[in-house]
C-alpha cells in the first residue's frame, strides 16, 4: 500500500521508498516550472581598426594650446589619398576606445605642419568630447615649435615618418597687402558678372604661398546674400571662391574658381581657405566647405612642383565635432 500511493505522487515532486531496511529518493526530471532558459548572449561584432596613419585638423590658440580631431585617414602617399573616419559605435561600442587607444592617445606626438612647412610637433591630451556617436573624439593638444614662431590658427597633425622633413622651420604668417585688397573685388565682380556682381561682399581673403612666386597669391570667398553658416543661403544668393597668382605683368590672375548661382531648390556650397601643408613631394590645399546642414574639411592634392595646385576635391569629413573645432566651439 505504501508503494502504490507513493506511484500516485511521482507527478508532483520527489517521493521516499522504504524496502528491506534500505530508502531510496525518486526525483521528478523535470525542472521546476519556474525555471527560466537562460541563452547565451551573442558576442559584440569587433571591427579591425584602420592601420593608415590619419590626418588631423588641429586649432591653434596663441599660447599654442589648442585642440585636434581625425580629419582623415591616409590610405597612400603616391600621392596622397583621404578617406572619411567614422565610427560604428552601433556595430562596435569598443571601436572608439580602440581607436582613440591607437590614434589618439594622450602623450602621442606628430609632427605640426602648417603654411606648407613643419613647424614642430604637437603632443594630444585627453579627449572632451566627440560630437556625435558616428564622429571622431576631439581631443586637447599642445603645440611644440621654435622661439619666437607665431602659431597660425589652423594646423594638420600627421607622423610623416620618412616623408618628414629633418629639422622644423620657422615660418612666418603671409600677410594681405593692399594689392590684394584692391583686385579682389574687381576679380569678384568679373567673375560673378551680370548686373549684380557689384553686390558681392568680402568674408574672406588668405594669403597663399604658390611653388616658385616670391609674391604670395590669395584666395578669397565673396558673398551675395549668402554667409559662411549652415543654413539655406538667402534668395539670389551667389558664393565665389577663387584662388589667384600674382603675375608680374598682369596682376592677379585666377587658377582656381567656385561659383555658385542659387535658386529655391539650390543646395548651398560655400568655400573659404584654410591652408596647406606639404607630404613628401605632394601639397594639400584645405578648403572649409559650408552646405545647408553641415561643415566639412575639403582637401586638393597636387605636386609641390605644379605650377597650378590641382582642384580635385575629396572630402574626407563632416561631423559636428568637426564643424565645432571649424567654428571656434
Amino acid at each position: 500500500m505504501r508503494a502504490l500511493a507513493c506511484g500516485g505522487l511521482l507527478a508532483l515532486g520527489a517521493c521516499d521508498v522504504e524496502w528491506a531496511g534500505g530508502q531510496i529518493a525518486l526525483e521528478d526530471p523535470a525542472p521546476p516550472a519556474d525555471t527560466a532558459v537562460v541563452e547565451e548572449a551573442a558576442a559584440p561584432r569587433r571591427i579591425p581598426l584602420p592601420r593608415e596613419p590619419h590626418l588631423l585638423l588641429v586649432r591653434l590658440d596663441p599660447d599654442g594650446t589648442g585642440r585636434a580631431t581625425p580629419l582623415a585617414a591616409l590610405t597612400q602617399l603616391e600621392p596622397p589619398a583621404l578617406a572619411p573616419v567614422a565610427m560604428p559605435a552601433g556595430e562596435d561600442p569598443t571601436y572608439r576606445g580602440r581607436f582613440d587607444s591607437l590614434f589618439l592617445a594622450p602623450g602621442t606626438e606628430l609632427d605640426l605642419l602648417a603654411r606648407g612647412a613643419r613647424l614642430g610637433s604637437v603632443v594630444l591630451g585627453e579627449p572632451v568630447g566627440t560630437g556625435g556617436d558616428a564622429c571622431a573624439s576631439v581631443v586637447r593638444a599642445r603645440a611644440l615649435v621654435l622661439p619666437g614662431q607665431d602659431l597660425p590658427r589652423w594646423a594638420f597633425a600627421l607622423r610623416l615618418g620618412e616623408a618628414r622633413p629633418f629639422d622644423p622651420v620657422r615660418v612666418g604668417a603671409p600677410e594681405a597687402t593692399r594689392s590684394m585688397s584692391v583686385a579682389g573685388p574687381v576679380l569678384a565682380e568679373r567673375l560673378i558678372g551680370g548686373d549684380r556682381a557689384f553686390l558681392a561682399q568680402r568674408v574672406s581673403l588668405s594669403p597663399v604661398g604658390l611653388t616658385g612666386d616670391t609674391i604670395p597669391g590669395m584666395a578669397a570667398t565673396y558673398l551675395i546674400a549668402d554667409s559662411l553658416a549652415p543654413g539655406p543661403p538667402g534668395e539670389n544668393a551667389v558664393s565665389l571662391f577663387f584662388l589667384a597668382r600674382f603675375e608680374p605683368t598682369q596682376g592677379y590672375v585666377p587658377l582656381w574658381t567656385e561659383v555658385r548661382r542659387y535658386d529655391a531648390q539650390s543646395e548651398k556650397e560655400v568655400f573659404e581657405y584654410l591652408d596647406w601643408l606639404r607630404v613628401g613631394p605632394y601639397r594639400l590645399d584645405a578648403l572649409r566647405r559650408v552646405d545647408g546642414a553641415s561643415v566639412r574639411v575639403a582637401v586638393g592634392v597636387s605636386s609641390v612642383d605644379a605650377v597650378e595646385p590641382e582642384l580635385g576635391w575629396t572630402e574626407p569629413a563632416g561631423c559636428e565635432a568637426l564643424r565645432r573645432l571649424v567654428d571656434g566651439g
